[in-house]
């Protein structure tokens, strides 16, 4: 009744709010999660906080003809938000000058494609922005990058890390930044499909082509790389691709094949210095695979997905493309399943709605946590 006598009083209108949303499943948040800022302050309130479920944020667009020269500058970039079914439009540097190697914590990093060689980091959402100079005094186009928390103020456990062979750089790009520190992991190489690199809280994992693995606790006060002689034989020489993701704190080596028919799981047991197989993810997860994107979570968040779907972002510039009737079109993501063996299952390759010829078929597709709930700070 006070509502209706007035809906646009926000303390009345928060009071209903506060009463009905205790009695809503989290489905009915995730449908109205991006409505109303009030709806989602009383939401987190009451323990109905969203599990995350990144958007996929989708190569850059064609540039239409006859755009000048300073057009490429900046681009809007689409977001796309899988369960949802909706797209969003924010600003980022064009691929002309920057192109993104990793997102985490609603950040995109991006390098400068060319002299002076920079890395941005950059919330799409907000327009915050951190630019640090490149680590290492050579360019390398051979790396991995990873960010370990949202680099906004007050985050003071937050680290950009850089891996290249046989060496791992990391600083704090926040304004506290003071420069790159640099670590030697002896015996890394990096391999475009066969090496990767994931952090747990401040502490980073990398892993080599032969399932080796490296460690380092950037927290500590002075960080080693430590190393463990974890490698196996393959199950299958079609396991051509490794990415390594976390899962509420556990670190799983995902193996697959060039188009994603065959797909494996391994957990790791750092003190046992061994990948162990299972066959199923920590905690019933759904995993969003990709480079420098990678991702576990609830299969509630998933729109229907069910535990072990995966759920591969298509990054054609660093893991080609080997389906020949595919080329030519534009395509974002594939799904399989854990455990899938070839003939078990048909490897879908998904798009979205858009005009043709409107993205790139060899662009890269990225998984992004939005981060758009305003009210994080507001507790």
């Amino acid at each position: 009744m006070a509502a209706a006598r007035n809906p646009r009083n926000p303390r009345r209108r928060g009071a209903i709010l506060a009463a009905v949303a205790p009695f809503l499943a989290f489905a009915d948040y995730l449908r109205l999660r991006l409505v109303d800022r009030a709806w989602r302050l009383y939401c987190r309130r009451v323990g109905h906080a969203p599990p995350p479920f990144p958007w996929l944020m989708l190569p850059e667009r064609e540039s239409p003809p006859g755009a000048g020269a300073g057009a490429g500058a900046v681009a809007r970039r689409v977001f796309y938000d899988v369960p949802g079914g909706r797209s969003y439009g924010y600003r980022v540097p064009s691929r002309d000058m920057h192109r993104c190697v990793a997102t985490g914590h609603g950040w995109v990093v991006m390098v400068a494609v060319d002299a002076p060689r920079r890395v941005m980091l950059l919330n799409p959402i907000t327009g915050d922005q951190r630019i640090v100079a490149w680590p290492f005094a050579r360019w390398n186009a051979r790396f991995h990058a990873v960010l370990t928390s949202s680099p906004a103020a007050g985050e003071a456990g937050c680290f950009l890390v850089v891996v290249a062979d046989r060496l791992l750089a990391f600083c704090r790009p926040g304004a506290d930044f003071q420069g790159w520190e640099t670590l030697r992991a002896p015996g890394f190489r990096h391999h475009a499909a066969l090496s990767d690199v994931v952090a747990v809280g401040a502490t980073v994992y990398l892993v080599d082509e032969r399932r080796r693995l490296w460690r380092a606790d950037l927290a500590d006060e002075n960080p080693k790389v430590q190393r463990r002689d974890t490698g196996f034989a393959l199950p299958s020489l079609e396991l051509r691709r490794h990415y390594l993701v976390e899962s509420l704190g556990h670190v799983l080596l995902v193996l697959s094949d060039e188009r994603h028919n065959r797909v494996a799981l391994y957990k790791l047991n750092w003190d046992a210095r061994a990948w162990l197989p299972i066959a199923a993810c920590p905690g019933e997860r759904v995993l969003l695979l990709g480079r420098g994107c990678s991702a576990a979570v609830p299969p509630s968040s998933a729109a229907g997905r069910g535990p072990g779907t995966v759920l591969f972002a298509h990054q054609p510039s660093t893991l080609p493309d080997v389906d020949v009737a595919a080329r030519g079109q534009a395509w974002f993501w594939s799904e399989s399943r854990v455990g899938a063996a070839p003939g078990d299952l048909l490897v879908l390759k998904k798009t979205v709605p858009h005009r043709h010829g409107e993205f790139p078929a060899d662009g890269d597709s990225f998984w992004f946590f939005p981060a758009v709930d305003p009210d994080e700070n507001a507790r």
